[in-house]
């Protein structure tokens, strides 16, 4: 082999090695903002009352460590919808919780854009809760 093609090769292992560390950080992301979205669900459902929800979710998103890792923070947003007697009991809450990354953090390397993750996460509220 000639020093050209030694080259060519060193260059394209190089940025194979960077896109799987491009690809790992990302599914990582994707692991990171999923188990926030089911914390957040699950905090919601064991509240008192929607307005306690919205601030259990809220507070356990922030918990979980997406706040150092999200270009401006996370964006969390609640929903729910009444039992099929119309209350909160046995209700079902809806948590979806949207991070941007910029890619730069992805890749280890200067690297244009952000990436944006959104997962989304449903909980039953528990019926002889009080």
């Amino acid at each position: 082999m000639g020093a050209v093609e030694v080259v060519y090769l060193g260059i394209a292992a190089l940025v194979m090695v960077v896109f799987l560390g491009f690809v790992g950080r990302l599914a990582a992301s994707g692991v990171q903002v999923t188990n926030a979205a089911q914390d957040g669900a699950r905090a919601a459902s064991i509240a008192g009352d929607p307005d306690e929800a919205s601030a259990a979710a809220a507070a356990a998103v922030n918990r979980s460590g997406l706040p150092q890792r999200c270009t401006g923070g996370p964006s969390v947003s609640f929903g729910w919808e009444p039992s099929d007697l119309g209350t909160w009991q046995g209700a079902v809450v809806t948590v979806s919780v949207s991070c941007t990354v910029a890619n730069q953090s992805l890749t280890g390397i200067w690297t244009p854009g952000n990436r944006t993750v959104t997962v989304t996460d449903q909980q039953v509220v528990e019926r002889f809760r009080r």
